[in-house]
């Protein structure tokens, strides 16, 4: 007998009425025609039955700071200042508490893993680092959160940063990250690059880099990412965040570097809603869109997945940890409409993100482990669209949340809608 069944539910790849059967964990059945009664059985009601989403990128430990970190301009520029001024201070216990308030809230939504920038520099050296790392223990059962080592302010001419980086990796760090357009100029930024890749192949890590988050035209160290992924033979290891600089780029420079970055094997994540808020401010009308060439990538071939980024805090005053709304505002920043690009905006919190964190069995199918997530929708378009309450999140079989919801309209308006 199956620990538990899943019945009349929609497989998010096909479009049949299929129950699951998950035991030990794992889910043994997937079937059109029915499976036997489970020691549990969810009902799905015919709410799609989906792989439990993704946070491709995002900064736990400032999470939340909002009080007394207004950003007046709102520019990235102020918001690094601001964050600049108090991190060295944030204590492990305030940083525990918003990452679980986050965290609670991104569990809510369906996500059971996460990509985690933590800053190491002058500035907040490894205190921070130290802090998080025993959030991702304490929330290993739950959530597998990657830690990221992320240099915000340079390293190139910084010789104690780079120390810190090795350290940073040697306490735990999963994952090397960077920020090339936040040195002096572009051979700062190789440099930089260089120095990112020495330190990942020492420690076999992957690298996840904060890459070209300006609105100036200057910066392609996305090229130089790309260049230097292939001489080290890198290619599906390495991720690119942000990537705002392409919408300053012409279309010629756009097209030639696409082509490098799709000849690596780059993943890129656009953080719509929150580059969308900070870049573009000093920009008469037209407004730069401030993202990355999301439908030239996806049409090219290049693995493109979103993020959240930031979560009420100095960079961004909004957000709900909810993967279904960065992927329906990047629908709409990048023009997304036609049922492929519906599609493509769906999987990028699922299945293109999964690709990127290189995951074995991720999907609805038998072998697979049991970690699902019941949207109450029947397709993609209604899934964004709606921006449902997730039904059930299923990790290793196990029933972490359930949504309940109902709304009761009087008798006497429901025959008028009706």
């Amino acid at each position: 007998m199956p620990d538990l069944v899943i019945r009349n539910a929609v497989h998010d790849r096909t479009g049949q009425r299929v129950d699951v059967g998950i035991t030990g964990g794992v889910i043994d059945a997937v079937a059109p025609d029915g499976v036997g009664p489970g020691r549990r059985e969810i009902d799905a009601a015919g709410a799609m039955v989906s792989p439990a989403l993704i946070e491709s990128h995002f900064h736990l430990e400032n999470a939340l700071l909002w009080d007394g970190a207004i950003n007046q301009s709102g520019t990235l520029e102020e918001a690094i200042r601001l964050y600049a001024a108090i991190k060295r201070d944030l204590t492990p216990d305030d940083i525990l508490r918003r990452a679980a308030l986050a965290l609670r809230a991104a569990l809510a939504n369906g996500v059971l893993w996460m990509r985690n920038h933590v800053d190491i520099d002058r500035v907040a050296g490894l205190h921070i680092l130290e802090a998080i790392l025993p959030v991702r223990e304490r929330f290993k059962d739950l959530i597998d959160i990657q830690v990221i080592a992320f240099p915000q302010h340079g390293m190139a001419r910084d010789p104690e940063v780079v120390d810190l980086m090795w350290r940073g990796m040697e306490m735990g760090a999963d994952l090397v990250g960077g920020m090339p357009h936040g040195e002096r100029d572009m051979d700062d930024a190789a440099r930089q690059i260089e120095i990112a890749f020495e330190i990942a192949r020492h420690y076999d890590a992957d690298i996840d880099m904060h890459i070209d988050e300006t609105d100036d035209p200057y910066w392609h160290s996305l090229e130089i990412l790309a260049e230097q992924t292939l001489a080290h033979g890198y290619q599906g290891r390495v991720t690119a965040g942000h990537c705002c600089a392409m919408a300053a780029w012409d279309d010629a420079m756009a097209a030639r570097i696409i082509d490098k970055v799709k000849a690596a094997g780059l993943h890129v994540i656009t953080n719509a809603p929150i580059n969308l808020h900070l870049e573009g401010r000093g920009d008469p009308q037209p407004v730069r869109r401030g993202i990355a060439r999301v439908k030239e990538l996806l049409e090219a071939g290049v693995n493109v997945t979103c993020g959240q980024d930031d979560l009420q805090n100095m960079f961004y005053p909004y957000g709900r940890m909810d993967p279904l709304e960065v992927a329906l505002i990047t629908a709409h920043a990048a023009h997304l409409a036609a049922p492929g690009e519906i599609q493509a905006a769906f999987d990028m919190p699922r299945y293109h993100a999964a690709r990127m964190l290189r995951l074995e069995r991720y999907g609805v199918e038998v072998g697979a482990p049991a970690n699902l997530v019941l949207i109450d929708a029947a397709s993609p378009v209604e899934a964004l669209r709606r921006q449902p309450p997730r039904r059930a999140v299923i990790r290793e079989g196990r029933v972490l949340a359930e949504t309940t919801q109902r709304v009761e309209i009087d008798p006497s308006v429901d025959r008028i809608l009706s």
